[in-house]
């Protein structure tokens, strides 16, 4: 089963074109976004990005599977921000 976690990693790429604009987006390195993306492919079986000489194109599988990948990062945001905002409210 793949790491729901690296969704973050084919949004970004998919955002920003490239794995060093989605690094510098994540604040990690870029050898981090590519790495991961490669065990997302690899968990599933199949390419969800295309390296091409302007930077990473999405496959079909991508260009299908990142409005469900958008959905979880925004699931995830919420949940982190009500997350922080109940930890202010029980320590305030």
């Amino acid at each position: 089963m793949y790491d729901w976690n690296d969704l973050k990693y084919l949004v970004a790429v998919a955002r920003h074109g490239s794995t060093l604009a989605a690094s510098r987006a994540l604040g990690v390195n870029q050898t981090t976004v590519q790495r991961r993306l490669a065990e997302l492919e690899r968990q599933l079986g199949q390419k969800l990005v295309e390296r091409q000489q302007s930077g990473y194109r999405l496959t079909a599988l991508g260009e299908a599977m990142l409005p469900h990948a958008e959905s979880v990062a925004s699931a995830a945001a919420a949940f982190e921000a009500h997350l922080a905002s109940a930890t202010r409210a029980s320590v305030g």
